[in-house]
């Protein structure tokens, strides 16, 4: 290569270089020109309170009803010295009604000099009566919408899903990004429901399947999970699970890997003993026989004697020991039983047995997959069979 070849190539190479970085920014949008929208809550129309109302709050639609108020909760940027004040006062509030949700999401853009950003959005709420007639149509538009991510986690609240976004909770976070930290904690406590996000229950919609979403409760400045929203193939709430019938079902789909279970102590009536779980060992096992289908759970659970109200109690006792392990098996069968029946009086199968099924006799599954709910589980029996060993009874020195 010659001197003027080499010359021109490096010229070439050097105005790629200083090209390439001006392009970076083409389609930068100013931050304060983006409204991020963190979370929505979903319920349906209240009654307007006169026409002015109901017009400010109408999304335009050339046919379909007002017939659900879509909340949404963005960011309110503030100053370091206001780092101090209440969730209320950390976040905006935006609303509009109608029947689409796309429709419903632009009609709010008439209501701000900002373009809705759904890219970061945390937290979907529906309330009890949205979820009962069915939310497989308003998550269309959250699927198809190319900035929802699928790890947007979805939740049900008792009353008004837009309570939840309007509380005054003690926290410095705006309400939809701590909410969704929440299931966090699901693996330490099983008492409440593990994270359900958009791209699970997208799965479950295609799949035709039943799933379970976590209720939100708030009560003044306070926000919890407890107990479980179940959903039929049809995308509607059909249900609830307890507080145990969750424990139990993180059981049977072997999802259970510590927590604490609370037993009468059985060395002092009217006391209470405590078992914390950390080491579990689950098989569930289907068993075709004859044409009959029936389960088999085995599961050994290795763990401390975490508290006991007794004074004095002899925790090193051989009977003690016994006897605790004893009750603390038939607590975990209990509530294994209890979600297992409660599934199957529904109708539905959230515990992941259909896929067991499935793996190990394809076949059957094959036969039966379209009657699996709703006539070939509701019949099929399970065994239980739960061993507890209690290891380090005694208090550190």
């Amino acid at each position: 290569m010659g001197k003027t070849s080499f010359r021109r190539l490096l010229l070439a190479v050097s105005l790629i270089a200083l090209i390439l970085p001006l392009g970076g920014c083409w389609d930068r949008k100013e931050i304060e020109n983006r409204g991020y929208v963190l979370g929505v809550a979903i319920d349906h129309a209240a009654p307007g309170e006169g026409t002015g109302k109901k017009e400010f709050l109408a999304a335009p639609q050339g046919t379909g009803r007002r017939k659900y108020l879509v909340t949404m909760e963005l960011p309110k940027f503030r100053k370091e010295a206001d780092k101090e004040i209440s969730s209320a006062k950390q976040h905006l509030l935006w609303a509009a009604e109608g029947e689409s949700m796309f429709a419903v999401a632009r009609a709010i853009n008439t209501k701000v000099y900002f373009a809705m950003f759904f890219e970061d959005i945390q937290t979907m709420v529906f309330s009890e009566a949205v979820a009962r007639e069915g939310i497989g149509g308003l998550i269309d538009f959250w699927l198809r919408d190319a900035e929802v991510r699928r790890k947007v986690k979805l939740f049900v609240a008792p009353g008004r899903a837009e309570d939840v976004l309007k509380a005054d909770l003690k926290v410095d976070e705006v309400n939809s990004i701590f909410i969704a930290k929440l299931p966090n904690n699901a693996e330490r406590s099983p008492y409440f429901p593990s994270k359900a996000t958009v791209g699970e229950i997208s799965e479950a919609l295609r799949g035709k399947r039943s799933f379970v979403l976590p209720f939100v409760l708030v009560e003044g400045k306070e926000v919890k999970l407890a107990k479980a929203a179940v959903f039929d193939r049809r995308q509607r709430m059909i249900g609830e699970l307890d507080e145990f019938e969750v424990y139990g079902a993180k059981l049977i789909r072997r999802e259970l890997k510590q927590g604490v279970v609370v037993v009468a102590n059985p060395a002092s009536p009217g006391k209470i003993a405590v078992f914390e779980l950390y080491e579990a060992d689950i098989n569930v096992t289907p068993r075709l026989e004859r044409g009959k289908l029936r389960f088999s759970l085995e599961a050994r659970f290795v763990g401390t004697l975490g508290e006991t109200q007794s004074v004095g109690q002899d925790a090193l006792d051989p009977a003690f020991t016994t006897a605790m392990e004893q009750a603390v098996a038939a607590e975990y069968a209990r509530m294994a039983r209890k979600v297992y029946d409660r599934q199957q009086a529904l109708k539905v199968e959230i515990l992941g047995l259909g896929k067991l099924v499935y793996n190990r006799y394809p076949e059957y599954w094959k036969s039966i997959k379209d009657r699996w709910e709703e006539e070939i589980f509701p019949a099929v029996p399970i065994d239980i069979n739960i061993q507890i060993t209690v290891r380090r009874p005694v208090l550190k020195r």
